[in-house]
C-alpha cells in the first residue's frame, strides 16, 4: 500500500489541494476487497464570498461541515448523485475540493464525472463528516511513481455565477477526464 496523504497535505489552501490531489490515488475498500484510482479532476471551493460553493448559502450543514478539520469527507446530492469533497484549510475557513473525475486503476468502470465517480467507489452520504484519516474504507495516497504530468486549469462546470479565477483542475490529454 502508498503512503497515506496525512493532514498537513490537506491543511492548505483549496486551490493548492486541488491541483497537487491529481495524480494522487483515492483508495476504497468495499467488502474486504480494495479499489485504486487515480485523481485526474477537481475543482475548488471556498467560503461565503465564493458564489458557487455552499458555504454561500445560509448556515445549513454543508457550510458548518466545510469549516470541519481538514480531511473530513463532505458528501451531498445534487440532481439524484452524490458529490464528494474533502475540506481543506483550517479549522473554522470554509473550503473544500470537489473530486471531479477518477480513472480506475485496478479494476474497470466510469468515473468520469462527479455522480458517476461516487456510483463507482459506492460512496454515499454514509460517509459524510468522515474524516479521510480515521477512515478505514476510504482515504487519498500517494500516485503511482513519480510521472510528471500538465495541468489545465479552466472555470468550474455548472454553476451559474463564478469567481473570476480559474478553479478546475484535471490532467492533459486524460481519457477519464469528466469535460475537456
Amino acid at each position: 500500500m502508498a503512503k497515506k496523504l496525512k493532514k498537513d497535505f490537506f491543511s492548505r489552501n483549496a486551490k493548492v489541494v486541488a491541483r497537487e490531489l491529481l495524480g494522487k490515488s483515492l483508495a476504497r475498500k468495499i467488502n474486504g476487497k480494495f479499489y485504486k484510482t487515480r485523481i485526474v479532476e477537481t475543482e475548488a471551493y471556498f467560503d461565503e464570498k465564493d458564489p458557487a460553493s455552499k458555504a454561500s448559502r445560509g448556515n445549513g450543514d454543508l457550510k458548518k461541515t466545510m469549516k470541519m478539520p481538514a480531511g473530513t469527507i463532505l458528501v451531498y446530492g445534487v440532481h439524484n448523485n452524490w458529490l464528494v469533497n474533502f475540506v481543506t484549510g483550517r479549522k473554522g475557513k470554509a473550503e473544500a475540493v470537489l473530486i471531479r473525475a477518477v480513472e480506475p486503476l485496478n479494476f474497470n468502470g466510469n468515473g468520469k464525472g462527479p455522480g458517476l465517480l461516487t456510483r463507482l467507489l459506492k460512496i454515499n452520504k454514509k460517509h459524510h463528516k468522515e474524516n479521510l484519516f480515521n477512515s478505514s474504507e476510504i482515504w487519498v495516497e500517494e500516485g503511482n511513481g513519480t510521472k510528471i504530468i500538465e495541468i489545465v486549469e479552466k472555470y468550474r462546470i455548472g454553476v451559474s455565477k463564478d469567481i473570476p479565477e480559474k478553479m478546475r483542475f484535471y490532467i492533459k490529454d486524460n481519457k477519464h477526464v469528466s469535460r475537456k
